[in-house]
């Protein structure tokens, strides 16, 4: 009976309503992002108050602002078959065509006030033949002892930028203890002390479940399950999720929680791999390797599997998935100076380990360092003569890659006044487009192992 009242009060203490806690953007938001090309459409679940209306959708990127047309769905649609939440509106946005390629805030213009997904769309121009992901897991931000994880965060966004990957994975046990001003440094960064987000990563990242990913000051570890999940919608959005990218089928479950059974999750990607065609790469993430992955690698095949959750081992990537070497852990960010990377190939549907036969790799030269960020000294670091602020109509780009392995398509992006054209000394100019006060000039560069480029840019007469 004791046992019975004290899991009903915990049960009382873990309420949530059964659709919006305030977040009114249920997808793409947090631990989702949106891709789409020019000139495509993505859809945006949003839950509207009574009455509320929405008069305008932009898209608000760095530097630029586009204004896009939409239409509007009204229903009722469950997001999460465990905590049964649902959203009321579903909207389909068209991206313009001339809409440069950047990672970009959504704001909905309602009758309300803004209603936003901060860095929820990511638009490209086309899918790439020949794309990178990189993969890193266990941040545990905010734990005790864990004092430098978002400076380690904030050096792999850096170098992220420049390698330019499509898409991120994060495979969970993220943050301890939610706050808004957590959620805020994780996500956003933190401008006093100079550190980069999630947010700040220009590529598609999308986040997993942990273990450690549920609220342990008001639920024990096993059980709870629809209260779990609805405090996951609360901070982080959805918990299981599916997309597309050209031939890439890419498939995410929740199967991090003592005792939680994933099989509804299953079926459901199961179905969507049914209706979106197999494509010819199927990649699954989740937290804990050879898990309930396995249960649906026999109904979909997957071709790659990304999970965290052991600290310790990637050294032993791959392991045997079903019989499989195709199931990569990436080591703690807690604990660790690495993070994975892949490279795929979209029109054979292969995967190929960069960097190591693991995929590890460790991106600073003085690992020694570890609890001493200020002095990391990254393998890979792009750095400018000038302030590389929109001021100066001359600059250099210095481009350094201490890695044994080249990279392929590195990005260095420009950041110039407006008023002039702009010819480069080195690389090809991605794109070029004027923002409300800044011309920008993304540059594409393939880079030699043990390499330094610089890289001129000036205005053509």
């Amino acid at each position: 009976m004791k046992k019975n009242v004290t899991l009903l009060i915990l049960l009382l203490c873990f309420q949530f309503p059964e659709t919006s806690w305030g977040q009114t953007i249920v997808y793409p938001w947090r631990a989702t992002t949106a891709i789409v090309k020019t000139g495509d459409s993505f859809e945006v679940w949003f839950n509207a108050t009574a009455g509320q209306t929405i008069k305008s959708i932009r898209l608000q990127g760095p530097y630029n602002t586009v204004a896009t047309t939409y239409s509007l769905q009204s229903g009722r649609w469950i997001y999460d078959i465990t905590s049964l939440n649902t959203y009321n509106t579903k909207i389909t946005v068209k991206v313009p065509q001339k809409t440069p390629a950047d990672r970009y805030d959504i704001i909905l213009n309602t009758s309300t006030g803004p209603a936003t997904s901060l860095a929820g769309v990511k638009v490209i121009k086309d899918y790439k033949d020949s794309y990178y992901i990189v993969h890193f897991s266990d941040i545990h931000a905010f734990q005790n002892g864990n004092k430098t994880a978002l400076n380690r965060l904030s050096t792999i966004v850096d170098m992220a930028n420049i390698i330019n990957p499509e898409m991120i994975f994060n495979t969970g046990d993220n943050l301890y203890r939610p706050s808004e001003d957590r959620m805020n440094q994780l996500f956003s960064g933190n401008k006093v002390l100079g550190l980069k987000g999630l947010n700040q990563l220009s590529a598609a990242t999308f986040t997993v479940v942990g273990n450690h990913d549920t609220d342990f000051d008001k639920v024990p570890e096993e059980g709870f399950y629809p209260e779990k999940s609805k405090w996951w919608n609360q901070w982080w959005g959805l918990q299981a999720y599916n997309f597309k990218y050209n031939n890439g089928r890419f498939i995410v479950i929740n199967d991090a929680w003592i005792g939680f059974d994933p099989t509804k999750q299953i079926e459901e990607a199961s179905v969507w791999l049914t209706k979106a065609g197999p494509g010819n790469l199927r990649l699954g993430a989740a937290h804990i390797r050879d898990s309930e992955l396995l249960d649906l690698d026999k109904k979909v095949n997957f071709n790659l599997v990304l999970v965290g959750h052991n600290h310790h081992i990637a050294n032993t990537n791959p392991s045997l998935f079903n019989a499989k070497p195709i199931q990569y852990i990436s080591n703690s960010m807690r604990e660790h100076l690495e993070f994975n990377l892949y490279k795929i190939n979209s029109k054979t549907g292969t995967a190929e380990a960069v960097g190591s036969p693991t995929a590890q790799v460790e991106y600073i030269e003085n690992p020694s360092d570890f609890d001493r960020p200020e002095l990391y000294k990254p393998k890979l670091r792009l750095t400018y003569v000038q302030p590389n602020t929109g001021t100066i109509k001359n600059n250099t780009a210095s481009l350094v890659n201490t890695f044994s392995f080249p990279i392929e398509a590195a990005r260095i992006r420009f950041v110039m006044p407006l008023g002039s054209k702009y010819g480069v000394s080195k690389g090809k100019i991605e794109q070029s487009f004027d923002g409300q006060s800044y011309h920008i000039v993304d540059i594409q560069l393939n880079i030699e192992p043990n390499s330094t480029n610089e890289i001129t840019i000036f205005p053509l007469p």
